[in-house]
């Protein structure tokens, strides 16, 4: 009864610590707290068995009882540092090598306990078990860490030199050093192993270290005032040794509930920069919504997305009308990062996206991650940041955000780099820049979409009025040139037959500018058919072939291979061409570097052809197309030519964008739709119908 009097209040306190551990796994999920409260319930458990136990130790009193309880004891004190050992190695959250480390700890420290409480005499046994626990052990953590860290130097040594005495003294049957080192360094090694695990100066880690130390000098200071002052150990209060247990204890509970508070700081954080990005982003969609021209905004996305996102560096590419692509915006470079990417961004094309979509990782709904080796393909640029080894980020990984249409099409992409917290490049993190991704794709494609119907409205408009205007001036044009025809022959004077040439001429000049028109206006039959692209164009060029000499204009044509054949007129589509090489031509004549690339390529179910040249370039690219709109002097031309192209690629089902290049340059790209047996028998049925009035 008085020992039991005695133990009550170490009961009690250990009981109430176990409940305050059970109660926080509420609270915090982790598999370090699920050992901490084994390691604690077999403390628990020491404490309690010792109530069974005689103060003191006779052959008389040592039942089969008594030494089973102190088997009981002993053990679980042991095993329950091998807990907190596990609790705090490199993989205490692998379920399957914490059991095996604990299983390498655990059988040789109840074997010897047991041994030793039982007084069995076989010093082999005692060494099979040092040998398990002080050299099977580092090896198993060693093994499964893989790379050693630096600590290993300080604690593997101890480790083995303890160990080496401790089987030395169990030779010459001292079995109780053995026990007192195990404890001593079962209790030492988790204070050096919590500073490691928690990087931090803080009251609860400093408590728990501290406990841990002074729980671990425990042993060897019992054991040397056993052996030196017995009379001062008999009077110290048994109590007194249970300090460093309530520590550790008070100094873990502290900890967790720092690291706790820690957390709920970082959310409140994360939660707070989330509103500030949800607020920036909301107020780029409100102005996006607003017809701001978007690429006055691009910046100012791309700052909003490093400023409130993990990402350090983003960059955001738009398509241009020829499907190439140009920096639109971007944040977290220097100017000579800047310049690279814009040179880089001149080898990349809005078909790249599609090919990004289909090979890179999906990380969200509409994100997707490059590898280094997938980055290198297209030529991406390479960060100079270095990233430790971790799941989320590689070195020269990369995230793209496709912006893509309601119909379907790509209009860019946001590109994102270095991220400042890898963990944080998750799908969570990716949906607020994607929703905004979609409003800014939507946005651009109404733009272009807006773009192209004022464009088809006024061309329409004025193709109306064009071919009212045609009609009307044949009728007098064809007077005109029958009354002249009929007066020179009927005047023979050689000064009035001269005037009258030349009014017939300018007459049929005129003529044939009507006639412009009313391709213009589109009021011609077309007879499509399968046609190949560059046999037109090999025809074409050979018309210009002895000006294109003479001038020293170098012409380069690109075909790809095996490109489908197209659904076209083929004399209209002549046309065009010799409209389009002219054109270039005409821009040249005053440029000393004088070239025109030609290049047909397939993408889709669409051909595109591009014609490029080193001339000066557009000097107003919204009124390309328009009607008489021409920069060229007078009587070099009438500015039809593109306004028919437009017209005759329209009526073919196709597509055709002016652009300027960079530095100088223009480019006009046809997309033409591939020829198919539908294509044909549509084509042929629109032949058959009747006319309208």
């Amino acid at each position: 009864m008085a020992v039991l009097l005695e133990r009550i209040p170490s009961i009690l306190i250990l009981a109430f610590l176990v409940g305050i551990f059970v109660s926080l796994r509420r609270h915090v999920k982790s598999p370090r707290l699920t050992l901490w409260i084994s390691a604690w319930m077999l403390i628990f458990i020491h404490v309690f068995v010792q109530v069974f136990e005689p103060k003191t130790f006779t052959p008389e009193n040592l039942t089969f009882f008594v030494r089973s309880i102190l088997a009981i004891d002993t053990g679980a004190l042991q095993l329950s540092a091998m807990f907190f050992i596990a609790s705090l190695s490199t993989f205490f959250d692998d379920k399957k090598r914490t059991f095996g480390l604990l299983c390498f700890n655990g059988i040789p420290v109840i074997v010897y306990a047991t041994a030793a409480a039982f007084d069995v005499n076989l010093p082999a046994l005692y060494i099979a078990c040092l040998s398990v626990s002080f050299i099977g052990a580092p090896t198993f953590i060693l093994y499964f860490r893989r790379t050693p860290k630096p600590e290993s130097l300080f604690w593997l040594p101890i480790c083995l030199a303890v160990g080496a005495w401790a089987i030395y003294m169990a030779w010459h049957g001292d079995y109780d050093f053995g026990f007192n080192a195990t404890l001593t360094l079962g209790f030492a090694l988790p204070g050096m192993l919590f500073r490691r695990r928690y990087r931090r100066w803080s009251p609860g880690v400093i408590t728990s270290v501290g406990g841990f130390l002074l729980w671990g000098a425990v042993f060897p200071a019992t054991a040397l005032l056993a052996k030196f002052f017995p009379t001062l150990l008999a009077q110290i209060n048994p109590e007194f040794w249970n300090t460093p247990k309530y520590l550790v204890a008070f100094g873990m509970i502290l900890a967790l509930l720092e690291e706790k508070s820690a957390v709920l700081e970082s959310s409140r954080e994360r939660e707070h920069k989330l509103n500030e990005q949800l607020q920036k982003f909301a107020h780029i969609t409100s102005r996006l919504l607003t017809g701001v021209e978007v690429n006055s905004l691009c910046n100012e996305i791309a700052h909003a997305i490093t400023e409130t996102s993990t990402f350090q560096r983003a960059t955001i590419l738009l398509s241009t009308d020829d499907r190439a692509v140009f920096v639109a915006g971007s944040s977290g470079m220097d100017e000579e990062a800047a310049t690279e990417l814009k040179q880089k961004c001149s080898q990349w094309k809005i078909s790249d996206l599609k090919e990004i979509s289909r090979v890179g990782q999906r990380l969200g709904q509409n994100s997707f991650l490059l590898k280094p080796d997938q980055a290198a393909k297209y030529n991406c640029m390479h960060s100079k940041l270095e990233f430790p080894a971790n799941p989320y980020w590689t070195n020269g990984n990369k995230l793209f955000v496709p912006l893509q249409a309601t119909r379907g099409a790509y209009v860019g992409c946001i590109s994102l780099d270095e991220p400042r917290d890898v963990s944080r490049v998750t799908a969570e993190e990716m949906s607020k820049i994607e929703l905004l991704a979609g409003d800014l794709a939507v946005t651009i494609d109404n733009t272009t979409l807006h773009r192209q119907l004022v464009r088809s409205e006024k061309l329409a408009a004025i193709g109306q009025l064009v071919a009212g205007v045609a009609h009307e001036l044949n009728n007098p044009l064809a007077s005109i040139v029958g009354y002249s025809e009929l007066l020179t022959d009927e005047i023979t004077t050689d000064g009035s037959r001269r005037k009258l040439e030349k009014l017939i001429r300018e007459a049929h000049r005129m003529k044939r500018i009507i006639e412009n028109l009313l391709r213009f206006a589109r009021q011609n039959h077309l007879e499509k058919k399968s046609a190949n692209l560059q046999g037109l164009l090999q025809e074409v060029v050979s018309l210009r072939e002895y000006h294109l000499r003479n001038h020293d204009i170098a012409v380069q044509i690109d075909i790809e291979h095996n490109l489908p054949s197209v659904a076209l007129d083929e004399d209209q589509f002549k046309q065009i061409l010799l409209n389009l090489l002219n054109n270039s031509i005409d821009a040249l004549e005053h440029v000393s570097r004088k070239r025109i690339h030609i290049e047909a390529s397939h993408m889709g179910d669409r051909v595109l052809v591009r014609f490029d040249d080193t001339g000066p370039g557009f000097s107003d690219l919204n009124r390309a197309f328009d009607p008489f709109f021409t920069t060229k002097p007078i009587g070099k031309g009438t500015g039809l030519g593109l306004s028919i192209c437009y017209g005759i690629v329209k009526e073919h089902g196709g597509d055709i964008y002016a652009a300027n290049k960079e530095p100088n340059g223009a480019r006009i790209v046809l997309e033409l739709p591939i020829y198919t047996a539908v294509t044909s028998t549509a084509a042929s049925q629109a032949q058959k119908l009747p006319e309208l009035p």
